[in-house]
């Protein structure tokens, strides 16, 4: 994939999830802005072309001893015929000449088929992942507190050092210091942050919301959600079926977050008894 432009990948992305479990219409710079952050390695990630038309797409994220199955699919007519299996296949047999000992993934848990697939492979469900959903409230009430605008990178500084621990691949501090406009950063009082995506979209994506360690249950998440649903009124919000299920599900219902009707599963395949050999499992 390393010879391919980003508008190339971007139409093997659209073709390969076209009718998938959420669909994909990606833009070059729209390709950039999601999976640089992520660590995408074109050298080992491939676009798969059939009388120069692609046919398929993987793409391999990695960190040190650990790769992630960014994301992997096969153009509707080519589904069902093992494509999908061998690419796989392929994949995890490179990760286990690198000497990698860890490949992870995410698969929406009623992708029954994709399901099916990883764990034939050898990968196991490490936990389910969920999403949420708020509606707009209307008009800003007339008194909130006013957030502060700061550097996204900072965010990412703050989720390093307070964050929970083993957080999800895209939750992470790695993956959240590559954010790039039109990401905003935000806090209150240094007490709390969040990050967000493009708040010219009808529907705003929450990526990130940390409260250090030291101001923990003194209600600072919640006044800082109130104020951000203030600066941008009559606004939806989303979070992307990457929170831990048992993550402060608490506090996204008292703050008027419903779950979306689907989740994901993050898998793990554990290469670190292997040595180059056949990896699949």
């Amino acid at each position: 994939m390393a010879e391919c432009t980003a508008a190339q990948v971007a139409d093997a992305l659209t073709r390969s999830f076209e009718g998938y479990v959420v669909p994909v219409d990606v833009s070059a710079r729209g390709y950039e802005q999601r999976f640089r952050p992520e660590n995408v390695d074109p050298f080992s990630s491939y676009v798969y072309v059939r009388e120069k038309r692609p046919v398929a797409i993987i793409l391999i994220a990695r960190r040190g001893w650990t790769s992630r199955v960014a994301a992997m699919a096969v153009v509707p007519e080519e589904r069902g015929k093992g494509l999908g299996k061998r690419i796989i296949s392929g994949a995890l047999r490179e990760a286990a000449r690198r000497a990698d000992r860890t490949v992870l993934l995410e698969v929406f848990e009623h992708n029954t088929p994709a399901v099916n697939l990883y764990t034939g492979l050898g990968f196991r469900p490490l936990r389910r992942l969920v999403g949420y959903s708020r509606q707009h409230g209307g008009a800003a009430p007339d008194a909130v507190d006013v957030p502060s605008e700061l550097d996204p990178l900072d965010v990412a500084r703050v989720v390093a050092t307070e964050g929970e621990t083993g957080l999800p691949w895209m939750l992470t501090a790695e993956t959240l210091a590559g954010a790039v406009y039109p990401a905003r950063a935000y806090h209150l009082d240094h007490r709390a942050y969040a990050l967000i995506g493009d708040v010219g979209a009808n529907v705003i994506s929450l990526t990130a919301l940390v409260v250090p360690g030291a101001h923990r249950r003194e209600g600072w998440a919640t006044r800082l959600m109130r104020a951000l649903y203030a600066q941008y009124p009559y606004k939806a919000w989303s979070i992307p079926q990457l929170v831990p299920e048992g993550l402060a599900p608490a506090f996204f219902a008292w703050n008027g977050w419903r779950l979306q009707d689907t989740n994901q599963v993050e898998m793990a395949l554990d290469l670190s008894h292997k040595s180059g050999g056949d990896a699949n499992g």
